[in-house]
């Protein structure tokens, strides 16, 4: 008879689907935020300092998103952890 699986394996394969469509729409997300950046410095000649911190965190959630899909990091990102910090 096969042994089971590794404790919680299951579990994490869930999460892993979910942080996948998470993931998915971070990209549309990202798309969205750098062509609002882009309109809002050509019309005011500058960049918006709001959006770029927003960019900035998106940045590390996606980076915390892929280290736990790709099982670099153990810890979930995102709700079960905090936002990451600008």
């Amino acid at each position: 008879m096969a042994t089971p699986a590794v404790p919680g394996l299951a579990a994490r394969v869930l999460y892993m689907i979910v942080y996948a469509i998470v993931f998915w729409m971070l990209c549309w997300i990202l798309a969205a935020a750098s062509l609002a950046q882009l309109v809002l410095t050509l019309l005011a000649g500058r960049r918006n300092e709001d959006l770029a911190r927003f960019g900035g965190g998106l940045a590390r959630y996606a980076r915390q998103l892929i280290e736990y899909l790709t099982f670099v990091t153990d810890q979930p990102p995102f709700p079960f952890s905090d936002w990451p910090g600008a």
